[in-house]
């Protein structure tokens, strides 16, 4: 069983942990800017608005700390909207452990007069994250539902994304 944290309870994020939970990990969800969602979450049933479904009950929810991404995490997910990736990067310059990450945020950002990758602007915050992302034609709603999708898991360093992510992740998501 892993230990993960995913920093976003938007639809992928909450999407995302669906697999997780079934696989037997213990995963845990926060959400650094929408607290009305979290509060929705937080109810008995765990009614996701977006995805329209109940989350599983091991679930667990907590508001976002700069604290807790220096909890022992065996991998952080970010999955927040491209404009809050700001946010997680100041956050996670401050980062002690060593924990992967994978990020799920898609699109670009203007630095300056050039276009950034989610990746790179949080290495930009500390180059010392080992930061891996996941893109593919994978929608929050199949994934919750259990729709077989294909995604592609890339890192800059090709030994990493092997050793890291095409055993690991398969045991993460699949049977």
């Amino acid at each position: 069983m892993k230990k993960i944290l995913i920093v976003g309870a938007g639809a992928m994020g909450a999407a995302f942990s669906i697999p997780l939970l079934d696989n037997g990990h213990s995963v845990t969800l926060t959400e650094p800017y929408n607290f009305k969602l979290l509060q929705k979450l937080n109810l008995k049933k765990k009614i996701h608005p977006s995805l329209n479904i109940n989350l599983p009950q091991k679930l667990k929810i907590i508001k976002f700390s700069s604290d807790i991404l220096n909890s022992n995490w065996d991998l952080i997910v970010i999955a927040v909207s491209s404009i809050g990736i700001d946010l997680i990067g100041k956050n996670l310059s401050k980062i002690k452990n060593k924990s992967p990450i994978l990020v799920l945020t898609k699109g670009l950002k203007l630095d300056g007069r050039n276009l950034i990758s989610m990746s790179s602007l949080l290495k930009k915050y500390n180059k010392n994250l080992n930061i891996s992302v996941l893109k593919g034609p994978c929608l929050a709603k199949e994934l919750a539902k259990k729709v077989k999708s294909f995604t592609v898991v890339a890192n800059k360093n090709i030994n990493t994304a092997k050793k890291n992510w095409k055993i690991n992740f398969n045991k993460l998501l699949s049977n």
